[in-house]
């Protein structure tokens, strides 16, 4: 699941960069210099949206329109895009006993298909569409 995010780059007078999601509040970072501020930012981004909402169960917050994002100065504001959901998939797995028809089970096997990525994966998109609608 890729989201994407503006975010404001704010040069200081050594040329380090300050960088904030208008939309996500206490999401900010720094870099010294453009690609390290974006390196970062994604990094910020990826795990804000996987600890503090996807986690928590909460909806993400409404992305901004670039077009609708003020900067002065040397300011500008650039679209960061993640994909939160590898942090939330590499946490502490459970074990859960499931019930599959048994000719399903057999032809999974044979296809050397991993039940619990199968399931997980079919989890989380029935999660992520219930929470859009």
């Amino acid at each position: 699941m890729k989201v994407t995010y503006p975010a404001i780059f704010h040069e200081d007078e050594r040329g380090d960069y300050f960088i904030e999601f208008p939309d996500i509040s206490n999401a900010c970072t720094q870099g010294e210099t453009e690609t390290e501020g974006i390196e970062m930012a994604q990094e910020v981004l990826r795990l804000i949206l996987a600890i503090d909402y996807i986690e928590k169960d909460l909806p993400l917050p409404k992305s901004s329109k670039i077009q609708q994002i003020k900067t002065s100065g040397e300011d500008f504001a650039t679209l960061i895009s993640v994909d939160p959901t590898p942090y939330v998939q590499e946490n502490q797995t459970i074990r859960k006993n499931v019930s599959v028809p048994e000719w399903i089970a057999k032809r999974a096997e044979k296809a050397r298909i991993n039940f619990s990525e199968t399931l997980t994966e079919a989890l989380y998109k029935k999660l992520e569409k219930l929470s859009h609608d």
